[in-house]
């Protein structure tokens, strides 16, 4: 936080006429406020070091860092305000990176990637995908600020739901889970068509994390927010494996034999 000192202050300016900056250059704490209480509507000079009712602070200048290297050709960094950067396809940076864009949102949300646009806000994501009127952007991995094509896809607000990460603010560091003190468990539910529905108690967190993972699949598909995505993974290569060793030959998808 600035001290409250005029030097800070949006109505006290350096004045530019030619007399005023030969006056500045051998005083260099003047100031010509513009909203001073003693002349309200005229100029009035003070030192940089006064203060009064008045004070405004004046907004930090917007600082962007410098982006790292990419790790690879096929992505790029763009600089975002407050230390943050989004990630982008090479393809998309030529484009993008005309533009200055700052990082919107906060820890506990996460953060996005925008810029302002007359009274609004376009987003990054909004701006990469063109969804149609009434659809929104999903970011698959959960980071606001990973802006690869592969990383988003336009669907609707209810698929969107489903894919959004755990609070940090809840007993449990998983989505769908939360510890009772009375039974002194871990209780797993998952929200469905504006209901609760209760998956059971149990004694091991990541158990109960588990069971979350198998049901928001069951019911969300590929727009389930899975606390253990690699277990997902592995299932799906362990069944396309069974279903190549079965008979000994590729399953009904591999076409006409």
């Amino acid at each position: 936080m600035c001290d409250r000192v005029c030097a800070n202050c949006v109505y006290a300016v350096r004045a530019v006429g030619r007399w005023h900056r030969v006056m500045q250059s051998r005083w260099p704490g003047l100031r010509t406020c513009i909203n001073h209480p003693e002349a309200p509507g005229e100029l009035h000079e003070t030192v940089a070091t006064g203060t009064c009712r008045n004070f405004r602070a004046r907004p930090k200048p917007v600082v962007r860092g410098e982006p790292p290297e990419p790790p690879d050709d096929s992505i790029r960094y763009i600089p975002l305000t407050r230390g943050k950067f989004a990630i982008v396809d090479a393809a998309d940076y030529e484009w993008l990176s005309k533009y200055k864009w700052l990082a919107t949102g906060n820890e506990k949300r996460g953060f996005y990637a925008g810029r302002r646009v007359g009274q609004g806000m376009l987003l990054m994501h909004r701006a990469i995908m063109q969804p149609p009127p009434g659809m929104v952007v999903d970011h698959i991995s959960g980071n606001g600020l990973d802006q690869r094509r592969a990383n988003l896809r336009v669907c609707s607000q209810r698929h969107n739901s489903h894919n959004r990460r755990p609070s940090r603010w809840t007993s449990s560091r998983f989505k769908g889970v939360y510890f009772c003190r009375a039974t002194g468990k871990w209780v797993a539910t998952i929200g469905f068509e504006g209901r609760s529905i209760h998956l059971g108690s149990f004694d091991d967190e990541v158990e109960a994390a588990r069971v979350y993972d198998r049901k928001a699949r069951e019911l969300f598909g590929e727009y389930a927010y899975l606390n253990f995505p690699a277990d997902a993974e592995t299932m799906q290569e362990r069944g396309s494996d069974v279903a190549v060793r079965s008979d000994g030959r590729a399953g009904e998808n591999a076409g006409p034999a």
